[in-house]
């Protein structure tokens, strides 16, 4: 008897009975002609025994894995198997041994440890995926014609795109702009309003893109032209007196940004690290932008208002004559008069009205699309998120707010988080040819009665 206990307490350990975890790295429901998928088995406790694992499609049967893995040994009560922990690139295995098809097809992994429970042959696991090869990227077609775009300038293209895209719409460098359904008879028509971002190179391409859920994508490309860009660099002075009136203010609504212990270099964390942060709110922000537009006909300048500074000046700050800084400044500065009314530039959907980082008190408007228009040094703010507010509006009044040397509003524009130049918005030649003219040739070619106004006062009521 008590050999028997000692044995047994011996053993303890091997007799556990948690069986091998599997796991794949990610959900899938597809997989494409060259998949990429990791495996992971593990048995912290007794160690790897065995693992299989076998691919089936139709009537095939192909073994990508299949290996017995050292143990402790037949004498070994305590001890446990070498190997706790393996990967495999399944995806990789795939591709070698398998010619894909598209189709249904799945995954079987077994997986046993060297626990001394199940008359000596350990616990055992088994997971089976299914899931479907799709191996042809979704079909797509570009409608819209001549594309002729401004460096920081918009653009709109309309094109068709088959209903197995699981995302599609307009990648310019590094930038991506999602489409929308077109609003048509036709529900495979989309558009996309896209940005050719300031601060790319000119000659970036310009590709209207379809990806599916496995992660086929199609690529085609519409006739486009870009003009360079002329944009101003500028250099700004600033001060202590500056500093010690927009630093504090900052702070105190911005407790992410820290003191860094002198004026000037905090100064310089705000005036870079908090701008990037703030862009990027908004980039966000636009994510959750619907594909309606809500606005209609040209949007307003600030009424009365002067232009104290250009979209994407190119600032360099200095500091008792040094250089300490270079930002890029991403949209108008309109003066008037002190706390003067500001105005809403188009119908939309408030969804941001707050202290905003460099932009002091704020508001954003998002027309749909994806464009969302900035409201930035307020002294005050008379709307909140979630109110749906007209062009004209009163949405506050102008102030010194944020990174402002003096009262005036910072006005922007920006397409799917990317700035884009509001002088073309301000344009309703520009919208009618660029926006709404595209859209009514693909209706009037596709023999649909949805033809939107020419006039560029209105926007297509089903988009």
């Amino acid at each position: 008897m008590l050999l028997c206990a000692a044995l047994i307490i011996l053993a303890y350990p091997r007799i556990e009975g948690q069986a091998p975890e599997i796991a794949f790295e990610r959900e899938f429901e597809f997989l494409d002609r060259s998949p990429s998928l990791m495996l992971s088995v593990e048995d912290a406790r007794s160690g790897l025994r065995d693992v299989r694992v076998v691919l089936t499609q139709g009537d095939e049967d192909v073994v990508l894995v299949d290996e017995s893995l050292a143990g402790p040994g037949l004498l070994s009560l305590r001890g446990r198997g070498v190997e706790t922990l393996r990967s495999w690139d399944v995806g990789e295995l795939i591709s070698e041994r398998h010619t894909i098809r598209e189709g249904p097809a799945s995954l079987a992994v077994t997986a046993s440890d060297y626990s001394l429970r199940g008359w000596l042959g350990g616990n055992r696991t088994e997971l089976v995926r299914e899931f479907a090869f799709d191996i042809y990227p979704p079909r797509l077609e570009v409608f819209s014609g001549q594309h002729y775009i401004r460096q920081g300038g918009s653009e709109l293209v309309v094109y068709r795109v088959a209903e197995d895209a699981a995302a599609s719409g307009v990648r310019v460098g590094p930038h991506f702009f999602r489409g929308f359904p077109a609003g048509l008879s036709d529900p495979s028509v989309h558009f996309a309003l896209f940005a050719f971002a300031y601060d790319i190179p000119a000659d970036t391409a310009v590709e209207v893109v379809a990806r599916d859920a496995a992660g086929n994508e199609a690529v085609a490309e519409p006739w486009y032209r870009v003009s360079p860009g002329a944009f101003r660099s500028r250099e700004i002075a600033i001060d202590d007196d500056f500093m010690r009136k927009v630093v504090p203010e900052i702070l105190s609504y911005t407790p992410e940004i820290r003191d860094q212990g002198d004026l000037l270099s905090t100064w310089i964390e705000i005036n870079g690290t908090l701008r990037g942060r703030n862009h990027e709110t908004i980039r966000r922000i636009s994510e959750e932008s619907g594909g309606e537009f809500l606005w209609s006909g040209a949007f307003l300048q600030l009424s009365n208002s002067q232009v104290e500074s250009l979209f994407a000046d190119r600032r360099t700050y200095t500091y008792q004559g040094r250089v300490v800084d270079q930002q890029d400044h991403v949209g108008f500065d309109l003066s008037v008069v002190e706390r003067y009314p500001i105005e809403a530039a188009n119908d939309g959907r408030v969804v941001l009205a707050e202290y905003f980082g460099i932009y002091g008190n704020t508001v954003l408007v998002d027309h749909g699309a994806g464009l969302v228009s900035l409201y930035g040094h307020m002294s005050s703010i008379d709307v909140e998120p979630g109110e749906m507010v007209v062009r004209e509006q009163i949405l506050g009044r102008s102030g010194a707010t944020g990174l402002a040397g003096g009262d005036h509003l910072h006005f922007g524009l920006f397409l799917q988080g990317v700035p884009v130049n509001p002088i073309e918005w301000w344009d309703p030649n520009w919208i009618r040819d660029h926006v709404l003219d595209r859209l009514d040739q693909v209706r009037e070619d596709l023999g649909t009665d949805q033809a939107a106004s020419r006039s560029g006062e209105a926007a297509p009521a089903s988009l």
